[in-house]
């Protein structure tokens, strides 16, 4: 890529890796940037949501993902004497994807990586380390060496943005004056990472308190297994991992026999509870663990990364379109760091319940947990996780209703809109992300077919290029622009007339209307989308090959 970038995105880890292709598939000229020549072949992250399959499922990449991966899992909490306190699985996914499952890191590095190495409209430096940037009104710099045939070659990349998704010891983050707030967890863990295991285990994860060296069970397909044992203080994290060691830990409590190439991984790490001060400085913005740090114990790190990237690759888009106001590049902090810094809380008082060894401080976790199981709401609370919440952007990038304004039973403004199983007009059955725009689109909930909204201000949404969808309940007719739900889920609660949802490139509800509301709900948009600034004829954007995962509920 000769000439000036629009977004430059410094590492390619998994986060990194979503954030360049997602600006690519737009059209947006992106380098990426990675110290490394291959990907990642480490086992780190373990868990993924179905909020992270959706937007893998723009990628093309989800499927074979999933063919990899132990889908539709629980966790299952055990107390002393490992006797089984709480039984927990996710709230059913509205988002067509399995709520939790157990993934392989590595997989999907790889599966990302080859994309992005075969992706027309995405520069990948390769074996290219950033030493320096730059930045002032008008873009970013970035100081590049790479080693090259010829010797060390060292070169400047200019663009309009760029990211840091270069992990925890980022240095883009650190480059631009950002600290880390927080603190790092005293006690230490062994991840013991196991291939070839010869019995079938159930689908959850394990946390054992027993009291004694507290450990956590991973299961995953194809035989592999992660057993996590926390590290006492007296231990030497050196000998600790030392193949004899590993085998103590793991036989004949876990494991019959353990042959060496059966440890895949065994490393001792330290979790840190830490959150970005500012997720954005001037043009550079943070992504992943560069933006925060989490223990491992909700399974969160990763897939806060993911909706990071998520979040900020469309109003990045907004901006090279130049249709992007400060208040939408600002939104990215306002709607991802207070989740982010959620996922740490829940993340570090989940450990504290596990890690617990003191004799009387188990014996009371045990006897709370149990006697609040007996609370019904409570019991729904822990055994449906719903202490994992979800993201609200209703402070963000949306147009809250007026009053009592219109409203659906299923979409709420600010939250990511379900996916039912919808038919076209071919007769096919697919997840409604198939049938979405790339960038913004603009439901049609019942009414009459066609459009019904204000014709004076029905410019914007061509403006923005929004595209237009009709959603039928289950019974419609379909026809071009119209789908029809298999199952009544976005549906229910709409009368006669027609209501209008305004949904974001990621997927979440930024306004729901009717026809008598869209002047408002244009006017409130506007402050972060400038229709009038906008590009008139924004970039093609890119289509998968891949094939959109079907949705279920």
């Amino acid at each position: 890529m000769t000439g000036r970038r629009e977004v430059i995105v410094v590492g390619a880890g998994p986060i990194g890796l979503t954030a360049a292709l997602l600006l690519a598939d737009a059209g947006v000229r992106t380098t990426l940037v990675e110290k490394a020549t291959e990907p990642g072949d480490l086992p780190r992250a373990i868990s993924f949501q179905d909020e992270s399959f959706r937007t893998l499922e723009q990628l093309g990449v989800a499927d074979a993902l999933k063919a990899e991966s132990l889908l539709d899992t629980g966790s299952r909490y055990f107390g002393l004497g490992d006797r089984l306190l709480l039984e927990a699985r996710p709230v059913a996914s509205r988002l067509g994807h399995p709520a939790k499952t157990q993934f392989d890191q590595p997989i999907l590095e790889r599966l990302l990586w080859e994309r992005a190495v075969a992706h027309q409209g995405l520069e990948f430096l390769r074996g290219a380390e950033v030493t320096a940037i730059t930045q002032d009104g008008d873009g970013a710099g970035v100081t590049v060496t790479t080693v090259e045939p010829a010797g060390d070659g060292t070169r400047t990349l200019t663009a309009d943005w760029l990211i840091g998704a270069d992990g925890g010891r980022s240095f883009v983050r650190r480059a631009a004056g950002i600290d880390l707030v927080g603190t790092t967890q005293p006690q230490r863990w062994i991840v013991v990472d196991l291939l070839n295991e010869p019995r079938p285990r159930e689908p959850f994860a394990e946390f054992h308190g027993d009291g004694k060296r507290p450990y956590v069970l991973v299961p995953g397909v194809k035989g592999r297994l992660r057993i996590e044992f926390m590290l006492f203080d007296h231990e030497d994290p050196d000998e600790m991992t030392t193949p004899e060691r590993i085998r103590e830990l793991v036989v004949p409590r876990f494991r019959a026999e353990l042959a060496p190439d059966d440890v895949r991984r065994a490393v001792v790490y330290v979790a840190h509870q830490r959150v970005a001060r500012t997720y954005r400085a001037g043009r550079v913005f943070l992504v992943g663990d560069a933006a925060h740090l989490m223990p491992p114990f909700a399974g969160q790190g990763l897939n806060a990364g993911i909706r990071d990237a998520a979040n900020l690759a469309w109003k990045l888009v907004e901006a090279v379109d130049g249709g992007a106001t400060e208040r939408l590049l600002d939104s990215y902090e306002a709607e991802r760091r207070t989740h982010g810094a959620a996922m740490v809380t829940v993340s570090r008082r989940i450990g504290a319940v596990v890690m617990a060894t003191h004799p009387v401080l188990t014996r009371v976790r045990d006897t709370a947990v149990r006697a609040l199981g007996l609370i019904p709401r409570v019991r729904d609370f822990l055994a449906n996780m719903r202490f994992i919440t979800l993201p609200d952007h209703a402070a963000g990038v949306v147009v809250a209703p007026v009053g009592h304004g219109v409203a659906l039973d299923a979409v709420t403004v600010g939250r990511a809109l379900s996916q039912p199983v919808v038919r076209d007009a071919t007769g096919a059955a697919r997840g409604l992300d198939a049938h979405l725009g790339r960038g913004w689109t603009l439901l049609q909930i019942g009414g009459p077919p066609g459009p019904a909204v204000d014709t004076a201000v029905d410019a914007y949404w061509e403006a923005i290029c929004a595209k237009r969808l009709c959603v039928r309940a289950p019974g419609g007719e379909t026809a071009d622009g119209t789908v029809v739900e298999a199952t009544a889920v976005l549906t229910p609660g709409v009368g006669a007339h027609p209501v209008f949802v305004a949904v974001r490139p990621d997927r979440y509800v930024a306004a729901v209307f009717d026809s008598a509301g869209e002047r408002r709900v244009v006017e409130g948009l506007r402050a972060f989308v400038d229709d009038r600034s906008r590009r008139a004829h924004p970039r093609p954007r890119t289509r998968t090959s891949g094939s959109p995962t079907p949705a279920h509920h």
